[in-house]
């Protein structure tokens, strides 16, 4: 599962901004989201691969609706690394004779 942060472009230079609504369409499924005019990020969480559509459309007190944003369009891709692996350590130490060249025995 992954999830994603979105940022959202700011706010229209309006006095009257009611609210702002997200449409995230994962593979046609579409989720319509509220957000306070004053949201500066909202997050979702998808499967990989997924094909991901995201429009916002801001809307005013009196219920006007602006057009829809151009589509922010991706799939859903793992791009996040595994973390560091923990620190190596040595176990044991042992002193071993080994044969030295040239000495026959």
């Amino acid at each position: 599962m992954l999830r994603y942060t979105i940022d959202m472009p700011p706010k229209p230079p309006i006095t009257d901004l009611a609210s702002r609504e997200v449409t995230i369409t994962l593979n046609a499924v579409a989720d319509v989201r509220t957000l306070a005019p004053d949201d500066a990020s909202f997050q979702f969480d998808t499967d990989v691969g997924v094909a991901v559509s995201i429009t916002l459309v801001d809307i005013d007190t009196s219920g006007n609706r602006s057009a829809p944003s151009p589509a922010l369009s991706f799939t859903a891709t793992d791009t996040v690394p595994p973390p560091v692996p923990g620190g190596l350590a040595v176990a044991q130490v042992e002193q071993i004779d080994t044969p030295q060249k040239g000495k026959k025995k």
